[in-house]
């Protein structure tokens, strides 16, 4: 029967936060699931997980972005959530607000990539927000209040504006121009508003916001970055207290399956170096824009 799966749930190994993550193939276990879904849960769980696949699919589109054919032939077939299937409706100018002289020969093309994947993020959670199942919603709600959060952390943590990297939930399509656009989610005006506080004024809004603020207090990054995934498996618990078999414990194990394929593509001394790597990257960037900035006031 469609979202009640005793049979599956009870087969499935019990998974643990702090379990040796090469224990489990991720991709035999999702088979596994995904094969006693009813089509209708089939559909729901890939679009549950569509979300880290955006990267891929604007990569994809580049190639043919410019061939309406070839892009028609593609969406044929194309098991994708209709919010990706979206982005190969229109050629490159149209997403990149109608510049008609758009072109990857002048802009770089990870740069575009980034454009893209930005308006397939946006898209996915406006998609999310809208969905009629109850779990899906609360979950990306609180997926998208975190990866907020943690855009305001890394932002004043590095000393450089966060505006441009909140992700907000709207569509991927423009919208007509006599429609007026949405404004920011109120989130997010909030977090703005409150940059110069430790907890960015959340304690005061959100249950939860001692719990993720204890995970941040960290230096080392790895280190953060292991309590951040450990409060969102804690989380992922709490929502499905009392859902027994239904399809929110199926969606929510198919998650905590992501947090340790993760965790399983970088053991820890490769995932504390990417990190640093990261973190050490993003602060070149901002010294070379100071450095830029004293050249131009110079």
């Amino acid at each position: 029967m469609s979202g009640y799966y005793p049979y599956l749930l009870c087969g499935l190994p019990e998974l643990n936060f702090n379990m040796n993550p090469d224990s489990f193939s991720y991709q035999d276990l999702y088979n596994q699931i995904f094969e006693l879904l009813s089509p209708a849960d089939q559909r729901l769980a890939e679009l549950f997980l569509a979300f880290p696949r955006n990267e891929e699919v604007a990569k994809a589109y580049l190639p043919m972005q410019a061939e309406e054919e070839e892009r028609e032939e593609f969406l044929t077939d194309c098991p994708w959530p209709a919010y990706q299937k979206e982005l190969y409706r229109h050629n490159l100018a149209y997403w990149l607000e109608g510049d008609e002289e758009a072109s990857l020969s002048k802009r770089p093309e990870e740069e575009t990539i980034l454009i893209l994947k930005r308006k397939l993020d946006e898209a996915f959670y406006n998609c999310m927000s809208r969905y009629r199942n109850k779990f899906v919603r609360l979950w990306y709600d609180f997926d998208l209040t975190l990866k907020n959060t943690l855009v305001a952390f890394a932002a004043r943590k590095q000393q450089r504006p966060a505006d441009k990297e909140f992700v907000l939930p709207r569509a991927l399509a423009p919208k007509p121009e006599e429609e007026p656009e949405e404004g920011e989610p109120e989130l997010i005006a909030w977090i703005k508003e409150n940059m110069g506080q430790g907890d960015f004024g959340l304690k005061l809004r959100l249950s939860y916001a001692e719990e993720l603020f204890a995970a941040l207090d960290s230096e080392d990054v790895y280190v953060r970055e292991r309590k951040v995934d450990q409060f969102r498996w804690n989380m992922l618990d709490e929502m499905i207290l009392g859902k027994d078999f239904q399809m929110d414990v199926v969606l929510a194990y198919l998650v905590k399956m992501q947090i340790l394929k993760r965790w399983q593509d970088m053991d820890a001394a490769a995932g504390r170096q990417y990190l640093q790597e990261t973190v050490a990257s993003l602060r070149k960037v901002k010294l070379g824009e100071d450095e830029a900035r004293k050249q131009r006031d110079y």
